[in-house]
């Protein structure tokens, strides 16, 4: 008869000289040995010998500081951004994008005689961040796109369109409408698409010949905010809705009352194209605009980071005290968590949230993954959770790793997108660091050699 067993009947016996407290105490010391495994994954596994060698450390102390993003790669994006937003912590963000535009169909011609009735750029919006109304400028490129070249979407755009809008939309957009139409001037439509290509018929013989007539087009706000606010829109280049429409007549149609249609392609994939985003972020209230301290202080810790999307700010998160602590600790680690939790103020914007981070390390200064990315993208983590209010990841084999090296890297980058090549936002989130009295927190369970 096992041990519980004797404590089950000894319960049944109301009549019984022993003591009640400390049954109740065996019973549930007995019931803990059975049923409590360890709290991490794999723990199950271990032998009970070394489950008493399973310990929970969560004193590390982990720095974190805000650095100044100078490079963001967008090219041929899933996604053209144009817009703006404005509030009293990151200041003011402009986006906008350039595009090539290609034949939708190649050897097709305007025929004779023919006369615009009206054109348009069509842009199907796949999200937004707020409804502010915004009005929107489209531009010929003087200069092409190198194929062969990335561009730096935080680099200045300088002489590469005409700033003489060739249209624009006169009526604000807010995102009320699933499509985004922008009228285009008949007589540029004329002069640039038309004309040309009636005393050269080659240039609509190929793509190649046509991009060298014809550079591409520049879309951008013609609007800014006049005060706190966010119109920031997102257009899918993976719709055939995405593109550019004129509608004519020739003398050669059946019918002379419906318009004919020429369709030039932006949501070819071999369309060359980049977003441009610019960042002001003096704008922002003195009292509450970003702080950057790294590298040019890292010494001085801030209460708080902040990680600002579309490429003005990340956090740099240094795990120093856990290199010195791995040095000095022949260990196992099983699980490895990271947590960092969102600040709240009353002066800050109510959208200042973002609904997923990603964490990452640079190897010869290029963004690469974790080892816990790659191994279970599932579980690595990232995404805020409402109900906990942290943002948790599982760095579990990063640590492993670092125990292997001879010089590790401390620092971890706290960036705002899905993943690294992926969609950007331009969301923004205030962050507690390590300086802060609920500061960032890195709980290690391991096992001691």
């Amino acid at each position: 008869m096992t041990k519980s067993s004797q404590v089950f009947k000894a319960l049944k016996k109301p009549k019984t000289n022993l003591n009640i407290p400390f049954l109740l105490i065996l019973f549930t010391f007995l019931m803990w040995r059975c049923i409590s495994p360890p709290d991490y994954l794999g723990g199950d596994l271990l032998p009970d010998d070394d489950f008493y060698q399973v310990k929970v450390d969560t004193t590390f102390i982990v720095s974190a500081y805000t650095q100044r993003i100078d490079t963001v790669y967008t090219f041929n994006f899933i996604e053209g951004i144009v817009g703006e937003t404005w509030d009293e912590i990151f200041g003011k963000t402009q986006a906008s994008f350039i595009t090539q535009l290609k034949l939708a169909n190649i050897q097709k011609y305007y025929g004779t005689n023919p006369t615009v009735d009206s054109a348009y750029l069509y842009l199907s919006i796949s999200g937004q961040h707020g409804k502010e109304p915004m009005r929107f400028g489209i531009y010929e490129l003087t200069d092409s796109i190198a194929t062969d070249s990335l561009y730096n979407s935080l680099s200045p755009l300088g002489n590469m369109y005409n700033p003489n809008p060739i249209g624009q939309n006169l009526l604000d957009y807010t995102g009320d409408k699933n499509m985004l139409k922008i009228p285009i001037s008949n007589t540029w439509v004329y002069d640039k698409l038309i004309a040309p290509t009636i005393e050269d018929s080659t240039i609509l013989e190929s793509q190649e010949s046509f991009l060298k007539h014809m550079y591409g087009i520049y879309v951008a706000p013609i609007t800014s905010l006049p005060a706190y606010g966010k119109g920031m829109y997102y257009f899918d280049f993976a719709s055939t809705a995405t593109k550019m429409v004129v509608y004519y007549k020739n003398d050669g149609q059946e019918v002379d009352t419906v318009s004919l249609e020429y369709n030039y392609a932006l949501y070819f994939e071999s369309n060359k194209r980049f977003n441009h985003f610019t960042h002001d972020v003096d704008a922002a209230d003195p009292g509450l605009g970003i702080q950057f301290n790294y590298p040019s202080d890292p010494l001085t810790q801030d209460s708080v980071f902040y990680v600002k999307g579309l490429g003005l700010s990340r956090g740099v998160v240094v795990l120093e005290d856990v290199v010195n602590w791995l040095d000095l600790m022949p260990v196992t680690i099983n699980r490895a968590e990271l947590r960092f939790e969102l600040e709240e103020q009353a002066n800050m914007p109510k959208d200042t949230l973002l609904e997923q981070l990603f964490l990452y390390k640079l190897v010869d200064n290029e963004r690469t993954v974790l080892t816990d990315y790659r191994v279970n993208k599932d579980i690595f983590g990232g995404k805020y959770s409402k109900s906990k209010k942290y943002y948790s990841f599982n760095i579990t084999y990063h640590l492993q790793s670092l125990l292997k090296e001879a010089d590790p890297d401390p620092n971890l980058y706290v960036e705002y997108v899905e993943l690294l090549d992926s969609y950007m936002r331009s969301n923004c989130a205030v962050l507690r660091s390590g300086n802060h009295s609920n500061r960032i927190k890195l709980i290690i369970t391991y096992t001691k050699l």
